[in-house]
């Protein structure tokens, strides 16, 4: 255990909230397994098109079900061949024959079919939802009521004019999250991409309403005299904790990233650019995304990687003025991974019923 930082195990990451795990164009006819939270997800479709989210572990032997198919709306292990209904439930175990049923757990179906909806073979399922084309998962004990997700007003209802792409940083979700945070490394960390843009961050305002960070101000040149309203780069970040943003940096185009540790070293990004321009937006979008995630965001990974500890510290940093956004952040994050460690162990995932 660590005195300050993340402890291993339990607590590592933060409960009770809705994450972008995935691009949801990206999961089509056959499932797709990603790592999250250290855990292995396997995403599929059912019979009706809806999105599952389950352990990518098969209960019988263990294998990868995001190597197997889906025949019928349900998965099917690509070792063995059993298969899982989206509702968790295995419905065919080929070895055993037709009407062969879980050890102990089999109840017949309403026209004399074998169904197998015991512990022992059933999928671990997690709460997931498809939303604005993006995959959020809920990790943490379900509560009675979940709560809505947590998007942005004002965003446009459909991606004619967008463009969606994921990326992998090798650091801490804290680690990432302070990148996303941070306006005042970009002259410096940047410097070849930002031409022009000064260093003063002036004016700078950050406003926390209950879990969500606005931060909004302009990087200008220092002259030593008042903002006149009208020169330096203008920017607005709002976050949605733990780790849904809206990025604006002036103009028409608009940015939404979603991150997600992939496990205690890792950070998966899902990022998305707006460009409300009739015709050419889409590819104006995929233009400025692809250019961000070529250029800038390398610079950034390689800053947070090269960062000492490792993982965020608050005891470990200085924090100035500049930083009240990424210092908002690290204390709601602390108030809730307090929390989580002082109550009683939680449910993960859900289960199958």
């Amino acid at each position: 255990m660590q005195r300050h930082g993340i402890e291993e195990g339990r607590g590592a990451f933060v409960e009770g909230a809705w994450y972008i795990i995935a691009d949801g164009s990206d999961v089509g006819k056959r499932p797709v397994t990603v790592e999250r939270f250290g855990t292995r997800i396997v995403l599929f479709r059912d019979e009706r098109g809806a999105l599952v989210a389950a352990r990518a572990r098969c209960p019988h032997r263990g294998a990868d079900l995001g190597l197997g198919r889906v025949v019928d709306g349900a998965i099917e292990c690509p070792y063995h061949g059993f298969r899982f209904a989206g509702d968790g439930r295995c419905v065919a175990i080929p070895c055993e024959g037709r009407a062969a049923r879980a050890k102990g757990e089999g109840s017949e179906g309403s026209e004399g079919r074998a169904r197998w909806a015991g512990d022992a073979l059933a999928l671990a399922r997690f709460e997931v939802r498809e939303h604005r084309g993006l995959v959020w998962l809920w990790w943490g004990e379900r509560p009675a009521e979940l709560p809505p997700l947590p998007w942005f007003e004002g965003l446009p209802a459909d991606q004619r004019h967008a463009h969606t792409a994921t990326m992998e940083w090798g650091v801490p979700f804290a680690r990432a999250m302070e990148g996303m945070l941070d306006i005042h490394h970009l002259p410096f960390a940047h410097r070849p991409w930002a031409v022009g843009v000064g260093a003063l961050l002036d004016p700078y305002e950050v406003r926390v309403e209950g879990d969500t960070i606005h931060s909004e101000g302009v990087l200008r040149h220092d002259d030593g005299k008042p903002w006149d309203g009208r020169r330096g780069w203008k920017f607005a970040l709002e976050v949605r904790f733990p780790g849904v943003l809206r990025l604006w940096f002036g103009g028409r185009m608009v940015g939404v990233a979603g991150c997600a540790p992939i496990d205690a070293g890792r950070t998966a990004i899902v990022g998305r650019y707006y460009v409300p321009v009739p015709v050419i937006g889409r590819a104006l979008a995929w233009l400025g995304l692809s250019l961000e995630f070529l250029l800038i965001q390398p610079g950034d990974e390689r800053m947070l990687a090269s960062s000492e500890p490792r993982d965020a510290d608050l005891e470990a940093c200085r924090f100035v003025r500049a930083d009240a956004g990424i210092l908002a952040w690290h204390k709601m994050r602390r108030a809730r991974l307090r929390a989580q460690r002082a109550g009683e162990p939680r449910r993960l995932p859900v289960d199958a019923a």
